[in-house]
């Protein structure tokens, strides 16, 4: 399980560069990256926090990390409902539906029968989103 904690970790690396240095920067027209990123740095923050208390729990209470990555899923679900911007709601609608997934694999296993593979799967799709939305949020 050390394997899913260290794949948790990057994911909330990437989310955490989300919100470094997001400005609001006026747009002509509809809402740029940067400006959705603006929105929503609160929000996006809180989710970080939440998957960072998953991470001190997966490993050895997976039930537990199930919940605070419920509580991260829930987070960028608000966060979604507040951007208009595609990119940016794209990568938000992909974290969030790997995390879902994480969320219910977590709540099925007990520690020792943890399928580390589709964990890992499933975090590195998380990963990918965030990376996704580390780059949606620089567009302007």
């Amino acid at each position: 399980m050390n394997r899913v904690a260290r794949l948790l970790a990057a994911a909330a690396a990437a989310l955490a560069l989300t919100t470094a240095g997001c400005s609001m920067v006026p747009g002509l027209g509809g809402e740029n990256g940067i400006q959705a990123c603006a929105s929503i740095s609160g929000t996006v923050q809180d989710a970080a926090g939440k998957l960072t208390s998953a991470l001190s729990t997966a490993a050895s209470d997976p039930k537990a990390a199930s919940k605070a990555v419920q509580e991260f899923v829930d987070s960028l679900s608000s966060a979604r409902s507040k951007v208009s911007n595609t990119d940016v709601g794209a990568a938000l609608d992909k974290a969030t539906e790997a995390g879902k997934k994480l969320v219910t694999l977590l709540a099925k296993a007990d520690p020792s029968s943890v399928d580390s593979d589709q964990v890992s799967d499933l975090t590195g799709q998380v990963q990918a989103a965030l990376s996704d939305l580390v780059k949606a949020c620089t567009k302007v």
